[in-house]
């Protein structure tokens, strides 16, 4: 029995091929943003009950500790979080991310640095001190931000 192949069978063959590819690139894709994106949720939740403390707003400054853990903790994720370039679709990472990879690491090492000196200055309860630490994990983030994060204007939640 002899199999013969037409050059549109193969040419379709191949198309599947291709799409099923690019659908489980996608899909890498979708799982890296989905994981990048609820890190950095994360730091804003741990950021954001940190402001909350220091503002007055939840009275147990003991959680202050914790929370500071939590951005350290988070702050170790980073790098590894965005090694996978992944394609422009659904995200505020913007492209230099992975055009200057040792940049964004470097700014990404120093947010982990600040963090873990809040992690320190946390557990001394002394909420001014924690309040001018917070402020520095902010700028560290902020300078990440600044050159790696798209506009609001820009966001995909537009």
């Amino acid at each position: 029995m002899r199999v013969s192949f037409s050059l549109p069978g193969i040419a379709f063959l191949a198309a599947l091929f291709i799409l099923a590819g690019v659908s489980g690139a996608r899909a890498d894709d979708a799982a890296a943003i989905g994981y990048r994106q609820k890190l950095m949720q994360s730091q804003g939740f741990h950021a954001g009950s940190l402001g909350a403390i220091l503002k007055g707003e939840w009275a147990h400054k003991e959680d202050a500790a914790a929370h500071a853990k939590g951005l350290a903790a988070d702050a170790q994720l980073i790098v590894n979080a965005f090694k996978m370039q992944t394609a422009d679709v659904k995200t505020d990472a913007k492209a230099e991310i992975w055009k200057d990879l040792a940049k964004f690491e470097e700014k990404a090492k120093g947010l982990e640095t600040e963090s873990a000196k809040l992690v320190e200055v946390a557990a001394s309860g002394n909420m001014a001190d924690i309040g001018a630490q917070v402020k520095k994990v902010g700028d560290a983030c902020g300078a990440c931000h600044k050159e790696f994060r798209k506009p609001k204007e820009q966001s995909y939640k537009n």
